[in-house]
């Protein structure tokens, strides 16, 4: 079993990076972090907006505090959304990060199903950003769990 490291979320950052844009202007900012939410680590193009690093990260963090990725927190956050936003209330006070309904947070697991931590991208459209997230993951040899 591979562990997700510096060196393998270094690679899952420049990997996405690297991938596809919707257009020459769009600049994003992707966070790695650890199954326990902590981030490892950090990239934000020269020219995106610094909240989109924040985003992203809160992305990353949601995957690990609700258990699923942001697009299936994303539909729970439409069938009740009242629920939602005091639970999103909940973990901004008690764990500092908000939660995030929108696609783009992902989860990295091993080939074992084990769950090593979560990838946050921000700056595109939501499926894009989904996309650049499973397009890192793979490339550092994980697999990505988007569902």
């Amino acid at each position: 079993m591979a562990d997700l490291t510096l060196k393998t979320a270094q690679i899952i950052i420049e990997s996405a990076l690297a991938g596809g844009r919707t257009g020459p202007q769009r600049r994003i900012a992707i966070a790695v972090c650890d199954a326990g939410g902590h981030p490892l680590a950090l990239g934000r193009e020269e020219e995106a907006a610094p909240l989109l690093a924040h985003i992203a990260q809160a992305k990353a963090f949601t995957c690990i505090a609700y258990g699923k990725s942001t697009d299936a927190v994303r539909e729970w956050a439409e069938e009740t959304p009242i629920w939602f936003h005091g639970v999103a209330r909940v973990a901004e006070q008690r764990m500092g990060l908000p939660l995030i309904g929108s696609k783009g947070g992902v989860y990295i697991r091993d080939g074992d199903g084990r769950a090593l931590g979560a990838v946050g991208v921000a700056g595109e459209a939501g499926e894009q950003d989904e996309k650049l997230a499973v397009t890192g993951i793979e490339a550092a040899g994980f697999v990505a769990d988007a569902g």
